[in-house]
């Protein structure tokens, strides 16, 4: 495609209305009108609490809430502590005071999941992977994410989050130790030391600003009653809210271009700042401003099915997070939101606990993932989505959706108790309206992604299927890893051939114009239903068919089928339709298990754990070579492969990565081929090859046949 053509697409990409708040944010940027702005403002003296609040000092506006006025989530987090020891136990409460004490001891939290030793007060300007640092005195406004000067800007970002802050809150609350709560106080001290108005690398990001509000309005309120708590390091705070809503104003035109998560950060910190804090200035316009920000970011980025079109289950779990804590702010402050808001959080959040494991508590590691976690108050993993579908149920009114677990605590702190004690009724699976489809019963079932997308893709992962099976998660997305890494790390686990789908010709499904831009998009379609009736799905689809059109520029359609033929029997089904020949590669991430493969037509794996295994069984009516990838590094077969540095490794987090199990199959052959794969639990379920047919038996019993051969092509659709 020519240039232009390429330029034209990425217009229609973003958009007119949103291309020209782009473009005015470039070139506010690039002319130095920002950079004026700033400097307009630099220094904490433009913040004296003389011009933000005239009319209150430091100690009324301690002293006003000491007693109850304006007030958070809980009066005093420390009167919490009979309800956290209760769900915590012995062990929880142990294990959340040795992780306070760690943070204290300079080991901070990294997305979610990570550690790192950053000091504390930490190295606000240090990279802690690289040791790299960026200058204290920088200017944000002419500095990129990744530079060769310090690395990849998020792990910089990170600390100035304040999400230890929330570990330090929940070992105070259960101890009344001080020197939890002097800890957060003496790391505002020193971040608005090294750190005035505006004039430094780590303002550079409105919604960086907006999350740090939430992390200090969060910790001011927890660390209320402490004596660590002075007039004077309140005043310091408040002058840095203000600072940062401000800060967060001045840019909302890049924020509302992105119509990403970008949007909803920043607007609930504007309006967080403004509700929490209404002496300051600007405050209800701060307020006035963020609410409807985030009815127009909700309205534009929620569909009324819940699927967030960011596509992505980490960020939508991160603006549940946001539109829980702003929906639950508004009912203690008797604040009524546009009803739109709360009818599109119910919506999002009946999405999300559809594809929650009931077993594990995990959701499938699907879309972009940059290891937010913005309210770690659980002694739950990272990827545990119970403490979300607690608070959930708490702040939308449901009755208990999950059993009693430490997932629970979340709910006390922003609620003041755990869900309510009778069931409530399971979530609904979700089809075709959202591109996202569940088939299966509660304790198997496959995610299939088949979308039609109506604005900028982020994954080419179309027909991607993720399955689990009692607990594990046999068949993964392999997550993100870097956005800004060298290549091929620089969000390269986005590709088409490291799902678990078809890549053809070695082509990404939509072809590439940038880490987050993809052009001619490829769009899906689909159906999931029951197709056997006599399966243990308790009356939810067993069964997905659908296709995609991303390689109609070769003249090829890939058409999948999926089927749960019991809890222990999942057929997946490939056919790819088209003329001429071509090089087809059927991908499978395994976790990182041991993994013995046999054969090659077919091909016959085995995955082992402690207390089960799967087998891995695939045919094709065309020759076909297989290999296992670990870490970047051929195990086993014959197919040799190349190009393989992103195949065999998951990142569970963003900056983790870690070994998993790819199963490359891989067929040259004139169209149509199919391509069949069958997965087997257990040792009483076999598959044969007989006439023609595949024949799935139990012991002796057929249960299931269908035939090899491909349906006869009709080239590829447009």
């Amino acid at each position: 495609m020519s240039r232009l053509g390429t330029m034209l697409q990425i217009g229609r990409t973003f958009g007119v209305r949103y291309g020209l708040l782009r473009l005015e944010y470039e070139l506010q940027r690039g002319s130095g009108i920002i950079s004026r702005r700033m400097r307009s403002v630099q220094g904490w003296e433009s913040w004296n609490l003389k011009r933000i609040v005239p009319n209150t000092s430091p100690e009324d506006f301690l002293s006003v809430r000491r007693q109850g006025g304006h007030p958070f989530f809980f009066a005093d987090s420390r009167g919490l502590a009979p309800e956290l020891k209760t769900i915590l136990g012995t062990t929880g409460q142990e294990s959340l005071l040795a992780e306070a004490r760690a943070i204290l001891d300079g080991n901070l939290p990294y997305f979610g999941k990570l550690s790192f030793s950053s000091g504390f007060p930490p190295k606000w300007f240090q990279n802690p992977v690289t040791g790299q640092h960026v200058a204290p005195d920088r200017s944000w406004t002419g500095m990129r994410f990744a530079s060769d000067d310090y690395g990849d800007l998020k792990f910089i970002l990170e600390p100035s989050r304040f999400l230890f802050v929330y570990p330090l809150a929940r070992a105070y609350a259960i101890s009344g130790e001080e020197q939890f709560a002097e800890a957060f106080w003496i790391a505002i001290e020193d971040w608005a030391t090294i750190n005035p108005p505006m004039s430094g690398p780590l303002w550079i990001c409105g919604q960086e600003s907006s999350l740090r509000i939430l992390a200090w309005t969060f910790a001011l309120y927890a660390f209320l009653h402490s004596t660590a708590t002075s007039a004077r390091r309140v005043a310091l705070l408040l002058s840095m809210i203000a600072a940062h809503a401000w800060r967060t104003a001045q840019t909302l035109g890049y924020a509302r271009s992105q119509r990403s998560n970008h949007l909803f950060s920043e607007a609930v910190g504007l309006w967080t700042a403004g509700t929490l804090l209404p002496e300051l200035t600007d405050a209800s316009l701060w307020q006035r401003h963020g609410a409807h920000l985030l009815r127009e970011a909700t309205l534009d980025q929620i569909t009324p099915e819940g699927a967030c079109l960011q596509d992505s289950f980490n960020y939508q779990r991160m603006i549940l997070h946001q539109l829980l804590w702003t929906l639950r702010l508004a009912e203690v402050h008797k604040i009524q939101l546009d009803p739109m808001i709360r009818a599109r959080t119910v919506a999002v959040f009946e999405f999300i606990r559809s594809f929650v494991d009931s077993k594990s508590g995990s959701a499938p590691n699907h879309g972009s993932n940059d290891g937010s976690h913005l309210l770690p108050l659980s002694g739950c993993e990272y990827g545990d989505f119970r403490p979300l579908v607690s608070l959930g149920s708490c702040v939308l009114g449901r009755s208990r959706i999950l059993e009693a677990g430490p997932w629970d605590e979340i709910a006390v702190w922003l609620y003041g108790r755990s869900p309510q004690l009778a069931q409530s009724e399971p979530a609904q699976t979700s089809s075709s309206p959202s591109g996202y489809y569940r088939i299966g019963s509660e304790n198997s079932w496959a995610l299939v992604r088949a979308g039609c997308y109506t604005r900028r893709p982020f994954q080419a992962d179309q027909l991607h299927v993720d399955l689990w099976h009692h607990g594990v998660n046999i068949a993964r997305d392999a997550g993100t890893y870097l956005y800004n890494g060298d290549p091929p790390w620089n969000n390269g686990l986005a590709g088409t051939g490291v799902h678990n789908t078809v890549i053809v010709d070695g082509k990404d499904q939509m072809r590439r114009a940038g880490r987050f831009l993809w052009l001619d998009w490829a769009q899906a379609s689909g159906r999931a239903f029951r197709g056997n009736l006599s399966n243990p799905t308790a009356g939810q689809p067993d069964s997905f068919e659908g296709e995609h059109n991303g390689y109609r520029h070769l003249g090829v359609t890939h058409r999948r089928m999926v089927r749960c033929i019991t809890e222990d029997a999942w057929v997946v089904v490939d056919d790819l339709q088209g003329t001429g020949e071509h090089a087809l590669r059927l991908h499978w991430l395994l976790p990182d298990f041991p993994f013995e493969i046999s054969g090659d037509f077919p091909v016959c794996g085995v995955l082992s754990a402690e207390e089960a295994c799967w087998r891995w069984n695939i045919f094709s009516n065309a020759p076909g070579a297989a290999a296992v990838i670990r870490g970047g590094k051929n195990l086993a077969g014959t197919l040799a492969v190349r190009d393989q540095e992103l195949l065999g490794w998951e990142s569970p987090t963003y900056g983790e990565l870690c070994p998993a199990i790819s199963l490359l199959y891989d067929v040259h052959a004139p169209l149509p081929v199919r391509i069949v794969t069958v997965i087997l639990a257990g040792d009483e379920l076999q598959v044969q090859q007989r006439d023609g047919q595949l024949v799935v038996f139990r012991n002796t019993s057929e249960i299931y046949q269908l035939p090899l051969a491909p349906p006869q092509s009709a080239g590829a659709s447009s």
